[in-house]
């Protein structure tokens, strides 16, 4: 399974952070129903662009998708705040998804919390040195975080590693950083990478031809997730047909199904 995190419910989009204010429900619902009708796996809910209210907001948004998409709705919670996302968990009527915990001492409090939860978690490769800028730093990252993680009694199958992907723009090295890295998470360390692969692309023209290029590249290299817009047509066709081309997909069947999905009339 390839696991695919909506992001459009996110505090930093100025819409949505509109939207949390107002608190308007259309908006929310409209978004979140798209993201799981378009083929999402988890609809991930930011609200932290407002960190006094951020709690509140949260548990606002969360009640608002449940009540639209049903309780079994599988929600990833995004905070950097240990208290917050604690009481998010409880909050949910399915066991969500973290997102994300990293080897930043001031992270370690929520890699407890993940251990205690039983939550699937997304980490970022991403200590107190900052950004990794070479596929030796994601790795070794990598591997101190799954140290961490192993400490805290979550094992490699909940964990995703968020390899940081960031804009070819202004770091035209970093495509091949992260391809190099994506294979060896995969080799050396046997756990499941990931990535917000529309990163790549921030700040040149036809963003999505660069997404979805990029994302076929990281299917092929052995990626295991992304945070991605899944209403955008084109980037759940590559990752069906990428799928299908490396054997990933037993006789095509995801591909076929997707197929006459797009075709019906």
């Amino acid at each position: 399974m390839f696991l695919k995190v909506g992001e459009l419910i996110n505090s930093t989009r100025k819409r949505i952070r509109s939207a949390i204010a107002e608190r308007d429900e259309d908006c929310i619902r409209d978004l979140a129903r798209r993201q799981r009708d378009a083929g999402a796996d988890v609809i991930d809910l930011n609200a932290g662009e407002s960190r006094e209210r951020e709690l509140e907001d949260l548990l606002w948004l969360i009640a608002v998708v449940e009540d639209d998409l049903g309780p079994d709705i599988r929600l990833g919670i995004d905070t950097s705040d240990p208290a917050v996302m604690a009481r998010a968990i409880k909050a949910c009527s399915a066991v969500p998804l973290m997102n994300s915990i990293s080897n930043e001492p001031a992270k370690l409090p929520l890699i407890k919390i993940a251990g205690q939860c039983g939550c699937d978690v997304i980490g970022l490769a991403m200590g107190s040195e900052g950004m990794p800028r070479t596929a030796d730093d994601r790795v070794r990252e990598a591997s101190a975080l799954l140290s961490k993680c192993a400490a805290a009694g979550i094992g490699n199958d909940k964990l995703y590693v968020d390899l940081i992907c960031m804009s070819a723009a202004t770091s035209p090295e970093q495509g091949r950083a992260l391809l190099d890295a994506t294979r060896r998470v995969r080799s050396e360390l046997s756990v499941k990478p990931l990535v917000a692969v529309s990163n790549v692309s921030f700040g040149l023209p036809n963003r999505r031809l660069l997404n979805r290029t990029f994302l076929a590249m990281l299917i092929e290299a052995g990626l295991a997730g992304a945070i991605l817009d899944p209403t955008a047509p084109e980037i759940m066709d590559t990752i069906c047909a990428a799928r299908a081309l490396l054997g990933a997909d037993a006789y095509c069947m995801d591909y076929i199904r997707h197929h006459r999905a797009q075709t019906k009339p």
